[in-house]
C-alpha cells in the first residue's frame, strides 16, 4: 500500500499538491494501484508502458483506454493515437473528468461522489494554491483573464477590436464544438444550481480542445452561427466572458471562450473564498458601463443583473427618485447590465486605449 499512496503522491506533486490530501482522494478514486503505476510511466505508448511495468500488453492498453476517458492521461499530439501523457495541469484534468456523466464509466451515485471529492478540494487547497497564483502575477503586473464585453452592448462602438469582439473571437476558430460547462454542472451535481443559467450546455471549445473534447465524445462540433447563438443566449442570461490576457502566461492559448457566473466559475469563486479581490484575477476590458440619470426610470434591473457589485441605488440631485449609478472603480467592463436596461439609460462608453488588449 505504502508503494501505491507513494504513486499516488508522486503524480500529485506534478500538480503541485504533493502535501494535499483532498487531491489525494480524488486521485485514488479517479485510478486504481495497477493503474496509478502504468501513469508513472509515462509518457509513452501502451507498449512502452507495458515494457517498463512488466504487465500484460492487452491490459495496459485496456487500463490506459479507460484513463483516457476519465481524462487521467491525454494525448500529446490529438493526430497520434496511443501516445499518451499524463494530464499536465490539476485544473484540466477537474473539467475532463466531470465530463463522465454519460459515459458509462460510474454509477450515478459514483459521480456525484467523485463531484464531492474535487468539490472538497477547490473549496480548500485549491482556492489556495489559485490565490497564491493571482497575487503573485499581480505582483509582476499581469492580470491572467481579461473580460470580453457582450458584443451587443458595443455594437454602436466604431473602435471595436477582433481581440474584443465575440463574433471575431468565434469567427476566426477553424474547429469549434460546445460542451458541458465543468463549473455549472460540478454546482449542480453538489446541490448548489446556476443562479443565472439553468443550462451547462454553453462552453465554447476552440483549437486542440476542441479537438480533445471531439476525441472523447463528450463535445459536439458546431458551425460559427451555432457558436453565435449560444453567445448571444450567454448574454441575455448575464453571464461574462472571459479570456486569457497574457502571452506569460503557461498554456495561454486560450482554449475556451468561458462565459462565467460568480456563483459557479471555479476561478471566480476560488478567488471569493480567500477574498482575492477581483483586480488580481480579472484585467478590465476597455469598456465602462455609465448611466443617463434623466432616463434612468429606477427599475434596479441592472443592480440584480451586476456581477462585479458595481451598480447601486442612489439619490440624484435634482429628484426624489433612487438612479443607478455605475462605481467606474469596480465596473469591469462587462456590458451584460446594458442588455436589460428598459429605459436604455446604460451606454458602453470606451475609456481605455488599445494598447490596454495584448494582441
Amino acid at each position: 500500500m505504502t508503494e501505491h499512496k507513494d504513486a499516488y503522491t508522486f503524480l500529485a506533486e506534478k500538480h503541485g499538491f504533493g502535501s494535499s490530501q483532498s487531491y489525494l482522494r480524488v486521485l485514488q478514486f479517479l485510478m486504481t494501484p495497477q493503474q496509478v503505476e502504468m501513469v508513472t510511466h509515462l509518457p509513452g505508448s501502451p507498449e512502452e508502458v507495458a515494457r517498463k511495468a512488466g504487465l500484460k500488453l492487452a491490459d495496459v492498453k485496456k487500463n490506459l483506454d479507460v484513463l483516457y476517458r476519465k481524462g487521467v492521461i491525454v494525448l500529446k499530439d490529438y493526430k497520434v493515437p496511443d501516445d499518451y501523457m499524463f494530464c499536465k495541469y490539476a485544473e484540466r484534468m477537474w473539467e475532463v473528468s466531470e465530463s463522465l456523466m454519460g459515459l458509462d464509466l460510474y454509477s450515478e451515485a459514483e459521480t456525484k461522489q467523485l463531484f464531492r471529492l474535487w468539490d472538497d478540494w477547490k473549496e480548500t487547497d485549491y482556492a489556495d494554491m489559485t490565490a497564491a497564483r493571482w497575487h503573485n502575477l499581480k505582483a509582476m503586473g499581469i492580470n491572467g483573464l481579461r473580460i470580453v464585453p457582450a458584443y451587443k452592448s458595443i455594437l454602436d462602438s466604431p473602435q471595436i477590436l477582433p481581440q474584443e469582439d465575440a463574433r471575431e473571437i468565434v469567427r476566426v476558430q477553424p474547429l469549434i464544438t460546445v460542451v458541458s460547462c465543468s463549473c455549472r454542472k460540478h454546482k449542480r451535481m453538489v446541490g448548489k444550481p446556476c443562479k443565472k443559467s439553468p443550462s451547462d450546455i454553453n462552453c465554447l471549445q476552440f483549437a486542440k480542445s476542441a479537438e480533445y473534447s471531439l476525441s472523447r465524445g463528450h463535445g459536439r462540433k458546431i458551425s460559427v452561427d451555432e457558436a453565435m447563438a449560444i453567445v448571444d443566449k450567454n448574454e441575455e442570461q448575464g453571464l461574462v466572458h472571459q479570456w486569457m490576457n497574457h502571452s506569460k502566461i503557461e498554456a495561454a492559448q486560450p482554449y475556451a471562450l468561458c462565459s462565467c457566473c460568480r456563483c459557479c466559475c471555479t476561478i471566480w469563486h476560488a478567488a471569493d473564498i480567500r477574498h482575492v479581490p477581483n483586480d488580481e484575477v480579472f484585467a478590465k476590458s476597455r469598456y465602462e458601463a455609465r448611466v443617463d440619470a434623466d432616463l434612468c426610470n429606477g427599475c434596479q434591473d441592472c443592480v440584480e443583473r451586476c456581477q462585479f457589485d458595481a451598480i447601486e441605488m442612489k439619490q440624484v440631485s435634482g429628484t426624489k427618485k433612487l438612479k443607478a449609478v455605475v462605481n467606474p472603480e469596480k465596473c469591469w467592463g462587462c456590458g451584460v447590465c446594458t442588455l436589460v436596461c428598459p429605459a436604455d439609460a446604460l451606454k458602453m462608453h470606451l475609456v481605455r486605449t488599445a494598447e490596454h488588449i495584448p494582441a
